[in-house]
């Protein structure tokens, strides 16, 4: 290994040691993005269940309507 090669080499760990912080600041955020993520599941299926009782209820009521007039 010559000394143009290691210099090289010196300059790209230094560069990956430049982009620890920040590869670690991203790895925060995608875990508080995670966490939020896993709290909202539950209202998301919560929703999806209420919505289908409500078309449910309102195809009840159309085919109610269908039915009754004239």
């Amino acid at each position: 290994m010559n000394s143009r090669e290691r210099e090289r080499l010196a300059r790209v760990e230094q560069k990956v040691a430049d982009m620890e912080p920040w590869l670690r600041e991203i790895d925060d955020k995608l875990d508080r993005l995670i966490a939020a993520a896993n709290m909202g599941q539950g209202a998301w299926w919560a929703a999806l269940k209420l919505g289908g009782l409500l078309v449910l209820a309102a195809g009840a009521v159309a085919w109610l309507y269908d039915r009754v007039r004239p």
